[in-house]
Parts: structure tokens; sequence; C-alpha cells
């Protein structure tokens, strides 16, 4: 009996602490009313909010104490204590502080399990009846460039504010060539797979860096499997194969979801990457190697044909950059089909059930995607006579211009970078910032991809990034996923290194299906339903 009732006093006890943080169905005790949204402090007076806050692992930032932040305070009258939590303890810390019933005011950047913490267990406050009145600077750019489809949860609500910093880009993995070694031979760019072949041999076997030694050429060469940029996944696209190491699920023209290793260029692809490893024409080392050993063998000039992001500002030096050409990816006979990325939301910001400043708040932090306030948190003071150097301008087009860039990371004893607030889409974007050369050269390759209809119809990140599974489904997609990953790995590593034959590619599809394959479509398939039908 005693037991009994010690048991009913706790529960007694967590529901009222819980009723002093949160109204019925889990809003907020100051969500709006017919009459509007309300405040809960008296008008002027500063306010004081506890944020969560990601932080890089390899810099020292004093959020505290950020030059970005007090001048952010004087314009707002919002004064913000920042708990930071470094990258590599984000995950574990959060879920922590959720499950401590201790919630800050605010969650700035990281990642975020909207749908546990917000449509499941409604700590995470809905945000649409706000955003409008009280975020008159980020609000408009949400509908520009479809960039807030990522945003809505599964519910249809909106639980955080985006980040993008958008380029106007459609793809990763860009195709490059070595065309002065193509000169040397006096051979042609090559368009198909059998003139890709053809020119990798000539790389093979005539000198073509003219180094006078016949067997240092790397006619192909790639940096590990899945590199987002350098990895072997990349080739598979000169296959009809959309492969990406995000997500083991690709969308067809016809708008089923599909697994690529169901795809009928897939097999033809791994017997081409047996043929290449057992011809010497792809460095074995391609599987494993990290991309740093990829820099190094590129630098030395030693390979022909890759995959990369750019050339201009990357690990590349000009001398070497200057040998290469982007081409589009040269095609089978089941057509080019490269992967499509959509310049979407991810997480910027959210409010908890426990913030009793919601109109300050989210007028705190649309403060920061004023223009000129959004620029400086990422490049630095505009106007000179600030902490440091001016760090930009605004040049003859009205445009905000790079000047200067403090060496060794200086920028995040100033301003927050990229652990801050920035909303950009594209076509906004390009109209503020003079965008400098590296950027300039992606959005160039992507036009030449778009035009060249290379790119799938429909993006990956559509199941990637845009789908919304229920709590059930994301945890049974997420486990699958990973015996999907190692099982891909190893049979796409056993295939290019000991070749394909028919037992061994009927074993690969059976196995695929014990591994839940079939099942693991079948979740995508449903929110991508839900989603079209929602959308």
């Amino acid at each position: 009996m005693k037991k009994t009732i010690v048991l009913l006093l706790l529960v007694s006890m967590v529901l009222l602490t819980a009723c002093d943080v949160a109204g019925p169905n889990n809003q907020p005790t100051n969500a709006p009313d017919a009459t509007g949204p309300t405040t809960s402090g008296p008008s002027g007076e500063k306010v004081t909010l506890k944020a969560f806050q990601w932080a890089l692992g390899n810099q020292q930032t004093d959020f505290n104490n950020l030059w970005f932040y007090e001048e952010l305070e004087k314009k707002t009258n919002v004064h913000v204590e920042f708990e930071p939590v470094k990258e590599d303890d984000w995950d574990t810390k959060i879920n922590l502080m959720f499950a401590s019933g201790n919630w800050p005011d605010l969650i700035i950047r990281g990642q975020v399990d909207i749908e546990e913490y917000g449509v499941t267990q409604g700590i995470i406050l809905p945000l649409d009846d706000y955003l409008e009145e009280y975020m008159p600077n980020y609000y408009p750019r949400l509908s520009m460039n479809n960039s807030n489809a990522s945003i809505p949860a599964s519910d249809g609500k909106t639980y955080f504010i985006g980040n993008l910093t958008a380029q106007n880009i459609n793809h990763d993995g860009n195709h490059y060539i070595n065309k002065a070694w193509l000169d040397n031979l006096g051979l042609e760019i090559p368009t198909t797979i059998d003139e890709l072949t053809n020119v990798l041999k000539a790389f093979r076997d005539n000198d073509a860096n003219g180094n006078g030694d016949p067997n240092d050429e790397i006619p192909f060469i790639g940096a590990d499997l899945i590199h987002q940029t350098q990895g072997l996944y990349n080739h598979f696209a000169n296959f009809g194969v959309p492969l990406v190491r995000w997500v083991y699920a690709c969308i067809d023209d016809d708008q089923n979801v599909v697994f690529p290793g169901y795809l009928p260029g897939f097999r033809d692809a791994l017997e081409w990457f047996n043929m290449c490893y057992e011809e010497k024409l792809l460095d074995p080392e391609s599987i494993t190697m990290d991309s740093n050993v990829w820099g190094t063998k590129m630098n030395a000039d030693l390979c022909g044909y890759t995959t990369y992001l750019r050339l201009i500002n990357t690990a590349l030096t000009p001398e070497i950059a200057e040998n290469y050409v982007s081409i589009i990816p040269p095609a089978s006979k089941y057509g080019v089909k490269v992967p499509r990325i959509l310049e979407v939301a991810e997480f910027g910001a959210a409010l908890t059930v426990a913030n009793k400043h919601i109109p300050e708040t989210l007028k705190w932090l649309d403060a920061q995607f004023e223009t000129e306030t959004m620029m400086t948190a990422v490049n630095g003071p505009v106007m000179p006579g600030g902490p440091i150097d001016q760090c930009m301008k605004l040049n003859d087009q009205g445009k905000y211009e790079v000047l200067y860039i403090p060496e060794n990371n200086g920028l995040y004893q100033y301003v927050p970078v990229t652990q801050g607030q920035f909303f950009a889409p594209g076509d906004y974007y390009f109209d503020i910032y003079q965008m400098p050369p590296h950027r300039v050269e992606r959005y160039n390759s992507s036009k030449d991809y778009e035009a060249a209809g290379v790119l799938e119809k429909y993006s990956f990140d559509y199941l990637n990034r845009l789908v919304k599974m229920n709590n059930e489904d994301s945890l049974e997609k997420t486990r699958l996923f990973n015996e999907i990953e190692k099982f891909m790995k190893e049979s796409i590593t056993n295939f290019i290194t000991n070749g394909v034959t028919d037992a061994s590619w009927q074993n690969f599809l059976d196995t695929s299906k014990e591994v839940g394959v079939d099942k693991y479509i079948e979740l995508y398939q449903k929110a991508y339903d839900n989603y079209l039908a929602n959308n």
C-alpha cells in the first residue's frame, strides 16, 4: 500500500511539473489563441534565453563572448546563454538533454530527430502560426527554389528554422579527364563507355604523362567506394544507375522506388569495373584509399580519369588542375543517370515547449537573416572599424564581395561562421553575393549536366531528405540500411576484384532479398507515396 501511495505521489509531481511547461496537447502555455500570440514579459524588458548550441570539433568558439552575438544583443535586447556541444558529442548529449526534461529555450544547428521529439513527444514547438508575423526576413525566402520542401514533418507541421547555403548546383561527383594526356596522344574526349575504355588503354600503354616512365600512369582512379565526390559509386551513373552512399534506393521515371542493384545496368557496370581492374586500368587501391592518398597521386600527374567536386580551390595544385577538363559522363547502352541533388533546407534552429519568449526568440533569430547581418555571420564585418579588418564590401553591382579571410580560421573568434543561422536559396544568394570562381565553376558544370540530360529525373534526395516516416518505420528503415550498406559494399568489392559469374550474380540477387531489400524499398515507396499525396 505504501509503495502504491508513493508511486501515485511521484506521478502527480511529474504531471504538475509538466503542466508548468506545457498546456494541453503538448502546446506551450503561451501558444497563440484566437487573438494571436502573447508574450510573457513586460514590453522592452531584456529577455534571457538558454540555447543548446552545436559546435565544430576543430574550432574553439567562445559563443558567450562572441562579438557577433554581443552586437546582436544590442539590436534585439535578447541575451542568449549558450551551452556549446562539440559535434562528436552531439548525438549523445542531445538525447540525454531531451530525456532529462531540463530543456533549453532553443536548439541551434546540429541534427535533431524532429519526428521523435517534435511529432511524437511534442517537446519541439510547431512554428507555423508564428513565422509570418515574427520572421519577416526569413519567411519570404521559404518559397524560393522549393528550398522549404524538406522542412514539413510527417504531420505537415514546421518544427524548425531552415539552414541553407545554395549554389544553384545539381550534382556532386563531376567527371574529369586529363586533357593534357589526351592532347599528348592525339585523342578526343570520350563520349561512350567503349570510347572511354579505349582512352584508358591508351593512357596505360603510351607514357601519357610524358615523363619517360611507361608504367607509372593510373588511367582510372577513385577514392574509396562511397565517397560522394571521388568514390567509385559515381561511375555507376555511366550505366544508368544513380548510386549514392546516403540511400540504397532511387526513383525511376515512373515514380517507382527501386533498388539500384536491380536496375538493368548494374551488372554491366560491375563487369566493366572488373575488366578495368583486371587490365590495370583502375588503380586497385581505389576501393579503399582515402582522399588524401588520392590527392597525392593526382598532384604527381599520375591520373587520367576521375570524379571530383571541382578544380578551383581544391586539393589539386593549380598546375595539375589546369590539365583536367569537366566532361559529361561517357554513356553506356543504358544511358547516363547522375544522382541529382536538391538544395533544400537542413536544420537551423528549433524552439522547445519550455520557451516562454517565443516572439522574442523568433525575432532574435530573424535578425540574423537580415542580409548584411547574415553575410557578416559567415564572412566577417562589411564596414571597417570592427573587431577585425574589413572582410567584405558592396561592389559596383551591389553584391557582397569577400575582401579578406583571416588566417588560421581566425573568423571563428568573432562570428559563428557555419555554426549560426544562414538561409539563402539559389536565386536570392546569386542576387546578393559575388560568387567566388570555385562556386561559379560548379554552377557552370551543373548547367552543362542539366543541358546534356544526364541527371536522374526524380532526385534521390526526395527519399534521403524529403519523405517522412513515422518513428516505427524510420527505425526499421535505419536497421535495414545498415544491413544493406554492409552487403552492398562487400558485394561490389568482390565483383570488382573477382568478377561476375551467373552463379555469383544469382547469389547477389538471393542475398539481397535475405537482407531485406524488398522491405526497405516498400518502406520508401509508402513514404514517397504519402509525400506525393501531401505535396
